[in-house]
């Protein structure tokens, strides 16, 4: 904590400063900042090795999504530290009560897939290969579940500014108005793959449901579409179980065998 003073304190020099840690996040520590009479949250990353990306790639994509994301008013891309503006009375999704929140959401997705795609790729296959890679001891046994990855590297969709990682916490509502955020993990890949993100993360299993957000997302529905998202869907379950397997195998935290358990189950229920 001593640390975080000292760099509050560069960043706003000759402020008073405190800070309380928030009860947030999986893959970071986050942090209520108070300075003067202004409110900040800041994002401390996990030091370990258990995620696939590039800080630079992520300060890049922040300049894009400026519109869609809350205020950012610090971000180390050595660090990773992110320091955004604290904004009230705002919902994440799965907390939400308005009840147009999947259309609102399909039109944060549709947005950030409508900007240019960077020259950096989310390579969903090579991300899994390496969580495997690290994976010494499986809780579960996913040779079964392999033939999806072929599947998918079949799949030919166009390439565009994904988020890669929505869940929940990422989408946020307002009543004035709706917020994307967190890039880390962002970069080309297939939409597909973050449409089925979004559905597949925050369990949304309804049909009727699902059609809300793709009657806002698509401009028309067809058979290979519906196919091609179940196959990412059951990518994602196959991704998401080996990631918490190896998080729950360097960390032995009981959030992460609990994903990892969720999506295995996904995973027998679809196959």
């Amino acid at each position: 904590m001593k640390k975080l003073y000292e760099l509050l304190e560069n960043i706003f020099p000759n402020k008073n400063i405190s800070i309380e840690k928030l009860d947030k996040g999986i893959s970071n520590h986050n942090y209520l900042v108070k300075v003067d009479s202004e409110t900040y949250v800041m994002r401390v990353p996990f030091l370990d090795k258990g995620h696939v990306f590039s800080r630079e790639h992520e300060a890049m994509v922040n300049t894009m999504v400026s519109d869609l994301d809350v205020p950012c008013m610090y971000f180390d891309p050595k660090t990773g530290i992110k320091i955004t503006k604290y904004i009230s009375s705002l919902y994440e999704y799965e907390e939400c009560p308005y009840p147009d929140k999947i259309e609102r959401a399909a039109h944060l997705v549709k947005a950030l897939h409508q900007k240019p795609a960077p020259d950096f790729p989310f390579d969903p296959v090579a991300t899994l290969r390496k969580y495997q890679a690290m994976l010494k001891h499986p809780i579960y046994d996913l040779s079964n579940y392999q033939d999806i990855v072929e599947k998918v590297k079949s799949l030919n969709h166009q390439q565009v500014l994904c988020h890669n990682d929505l869940v929940s916490g990422n989408l946020l509502f307002g009543n004035d108005r709706d917020y994307l955020i967190d890039y880390e993990y962002a970069a080309a890949n297939d939409a597909l793959f973050d449409v089925m993100s979004f559905l597949s993360e925050n369990n949304i299993t309804d049909e009727t449901l699902r059609q809300r957000f793709y009657n806002v997302y698509f401009d028309e529905m067809s058979e290979t579409l519906y196919h091609d998202l179940a196959l990412w869907e059951d990518f994602h379950n196959l991704l998401w179980c080996t990631w918490a397997m190896m998080l729950y195998e360097t960390r032995n935290e009981s959030i992460y065998k609990e994903i990892a358990t969720m999506k295995y189950q996904a995973l027998q229920r679809r196959n």
